[in-house]
């Protein structure tokens, strides 16, 4: 069971959002724990075990550290061990989808991240410690941010649920982000993949520079509607069960820099890293040599957050190239010129970005950029004339909603007729409930 399963969406969350609200405040977050306990062991049984072990162990150490927090050794010792445990868990996951078949789970990303940073600002006292084991558990594994994140910080965000009353807005508002979530990833995410996949295999066979260029578009499309989507599922069951979580992406297609594309894409690991490493390394010279190997690092570990592989290894070395050449050659190029042709440029830039990302081997990079430049290669093909015909809806609809002008017109309706708004949100979750329920069955 996933968060984007029929039974998650008519039976579980149902049957979780009427135990939950039906629990009194002191046992909201206990229940909450057991809630993302058995959706857990549910979704990911063979795993379950690990994750709460984790978890517990995790717990001890917070436990250890606030109990022994005047012993700057101790203290010490135990930020170390916690640090090893999580860098342990990434790696070992990686590990396993790469030599064993298995599958990476961004659970495991979400949990060891969430847990550095709580106790790097617990080891500094810019946190208090969560003595709460249900609090803790909910905190790093709240069932709603297992898929894809976002990355959280203790002392930015109260992870602990609030309020004793049901509030109906606020469950209203948080159904409304998740069906919306739920519709970019089932009726537009799922379908690009396939188009891709398409693509992808019409390219193996013959590729073109039409066919290149558009599999990345498609590609690029697909990750923005995957992630975004599963981050505003995140975010709608955080308010659900009275939580804000924060935002993960921002239209990061339409930036106007790679450093702001970087900045808009997968935000709340950008920002984490940014402050749990960039920051830390900084000094008050904020040399060139130092800027270098800061912007290299971090757009390393951003690459890394979706698997320790050479792709993402790579593509984190060409977005550094990228914001580097930008901070000492381009900046006061691109501040003044038209934004569209800033925007133009980013595009094409990142459009190449993801034939990094998207590769199975670095080998196969090497025809697909000759391809986007026209270098070896037919303009375009029969097989992907006749896979764009056949899609024309999909790609058009996934066209639209992949920039902002919808978005920008939502929010200026709330704004402006809140009224309005709520009428159309209704009539919006009703027909994008039916297309779901249409896609998934």
């Amino acid at each position: 069971m996933d968060v984007n399963s029929l039974t998650f969406l008519y039976f579980f969350l149902p049957a979780a959002l009427i135990i939950y609200n039906l629990t009194p405040k002191k046992g909201k977050s206990a229940v909450l724990a057991l809630i993302s306990a058995a959706f857990l062991g549910f979704s990911m049984p063979q795993l379950f075990i690990v994750f709460a072990l984790d978890i517990v162990i995790l717990y001890l150490l917070s436990e250890a550290m606030a109990k022994n927090f005047e012993n700057a050794k101790a203290r010490k010792a135990l930020l170390t061990f916690a640090i090893v445990i999580n860098a342990a868990v990434i790696l070992g996951f990686s590990l396993w989808e790469q030599t064993s078949a298995g599958f990476f789970s961004f659970g495991a990303m979400v949990i060891s991240f969430t847990a550095v940073g709580y106790f790097v600002d617990l080891y500094k006292g810019e946190v208090s410690p969560i003595r709460s084991f249900s609090d803790f558990a909910v905190f790093l594994g709240f069932f709603g941010k297992l898929s894809r994140g976002p990355l959280i910080r203790a002392n930015h965000i109260a992870m602990t649920p609030q309020g004793d009353k049901f509030s109906l807005s606020e469950t209203g508002s948080g159904l409304y982000l998740f069906i919306r979530g739920l519709a970019k990833y089932v009726i537009l995410g799922v379908p690009l993949a396939e188009i891709h996949e398409r693509l992808a295999a019409a390219n193996a066979a013959e590729i073109s520079v039409t066919g290149a260029w558009l599999d990345m578009i498609v590609f690029s499309m697909m990750i923005f509607f995957d992630l975004s989507g599963f981050c505003d599922m995140a975010r709608g069951l955080g308010r659900c069960f009275g939580m804000d979580l924060p935002k993960n992406f921002y239209f990061p297609f339409q930036s106007p820099t790679v450093s702001d594309f970087l900045d808009r894409f997968n935000m709340t690991v950008t920002g984490f890293f940014r402050h749990y490493v960039y920051d830390v390394l900084r000094n008050d010279k904020n040399s060139r040599p130092q800027f270098i190997v800061n912007t290299i690092l971090i757009c390393l570990l951003c690459g890394i957050w979706f698997g320790i592989r050479m792709n993402f290894i790579f593509w984190g070395l060409y977005i550094a190239a990228f914001i580097i050449i930008e901070e000492f050659f381009l900046r006061k190029v691109l501040l003044n010129i038209p934004r569209i042709f800033a925007r133009a440029y980013t595009f094409i830039v990142t459009m190449f970005s993801m034939t990094i990302f998207s590769a199975n081997d670095i080998f196969s990079i090497i025809p697909s950029f000759k391809a986007m430049f026209g270098i070896d290669a037919s303009l375009s093909t029969s097989e992907v004339s006749y896979i764009v015909s056949q899609n024309m809806l999909v790609l058009a609809i996934g066209a639209f909603f992949f920039v902002s002008a919808f978005s920008m017109l939502i929010v200026s309706l709330n704004k402006k007729h809140p009224a309005v708004y709520n009428v159309f949100a209704v009539l919006e979750s009703a027909v994008l409930l039916v297309l779901i329920t249409a896609e998934l069955l």
